[in-house]
């Protein structure tokens, strides 16, 4: 059970890079700056599981001390070098690595160091009883990791740094023109800086409930709670707008696209005529994405960049 749950584990966290890669380059001009180099490169060693799954990756993944590709991400510059699944690494530019439990680690910040003096570096790897060489050549994309949380929620959400999308969310989604929809959504949040401008805007509210304590109100947060929602749903209204031009970017085909927030509010009947939740699943949002997707359109048939229009 516990090799079973692991091995899925390692294809939906390998569907979530492969989906979020071409997201993150194609987004990189939006970042301002906050992008890293990378190569879309996933590793591990048996010592990277807890405890109890440790005997299952060295069972049913065939991890060891070695440092071994979990994935290279589709269409990255790693996979494009060659690299496959399996491949032990064995050097950075020569630098052979070592082996045991912080492996993996070692590896992450030799590569980094590598990458920041030459986005170009070789790899060394044995595959079978071949060993072999390839050059990877790093691309700029968003400084953000996109991440599977093991939850049964339906629910994808931001925190400044992160995209977390949940395992149900996953299943939900029937392909992963679906996902890269919500994690692009996700990923407009983090883009526009929304996060820090929810906690600003609660912390303005928080000092009126400070005060009104003071003078023997007990308000129970009511001013923090209603200033950090004064403006979600222009948030998600940004959101949803920016998260259209990231997708469009990567050169998927945005037809339908809104048709899915629709099928996301079949789940939810009760938020379809609300303008109140953070998370609205009004007419007037499908609207606002139809118009997006046809402004998008508008510009790709006149060779017009696909930039938001947005004043930040």
């Amino acid at each position: 059970q516990r090799a079973i749950a692991l091995e899925q584990n390692v294809l939906d966290t390998s569907r979530i890079q492969n989906m979020s890669f071409p997201l993150l380059e194609a987004a990189a001009p939006l970042c301002d700056g906050n992008t890293v180099l990378s190569i879309g490169l996933d590793v591990a060693t048996g010592y990277d599981f807890d405890e109890i799954f440790q005997r299952a990756a060295r069972e049913a993944l065939g991890l060891s001390v070695e440092v071994m590709v979990l994935n290279a991400v589709e269409g990255g510059p790693a996979a494009r070098a060659g690299l496959q699944k399996g491949d032990i690494i064995t050097a950075v530019n020569d630098n052979p690595l070592v082996e045991g439990p912080n492996a993996s680690t070692i590896f992450k910040n030799l590569l980094r160091e590598e990458i920041t003096s030459d986005a170009t570096i070789s790899l060394s790897v044995r595959r079978g009883e071949t060993q072999m060489d390839f050059e990877v050549t790093a691309i700029a994309v968003c400084n953000y990791q996109v991440t599977l949380v093991l939850m049964d929620e339906l629910n994808a959400y931001a925190d400044g740094d992160n995209v977390f999308i949940t395992r149900r969310m996953l299943r939900f989604t029937d392909d992963d023109k679906e996902l890269a929809l919500v994690a692009a959504h996700e990923l407009a949040h983090n883009i526009m800086d929304h996060i820090p401008k929810r906690q600003q805007n609660f912390w303005i509210g928080a000092v009126i409930d400070i005060a009104a304590t003071t003078q023997g109100i007990d308000t129970d947060g009511f001013f923090g709670d209603l200033t950090s929602r004064a403006y979600s749903q222009e948030f998600e209204a940004e959101a949803d707008y920016v998260g259209m031009y990231v997708l469009a970017r990567t050169g998927t085909d945005l037809d339908g696209a809104s048709n899915f927030w629709r099928r996301m509010a079949v789940e939810s009947p009760g938020n379809i005529d609300s303008h109140s939740l953070t998370h609205p699943a009004t007419a007037e949002r499908f609207l606002a994405l139809e118009a997006a997707v046809t402004e998008i359109s508008k510009k790709k048939a006149a060779g017009v960049p696909l930039n938001p229009e947005l004043v930040r």
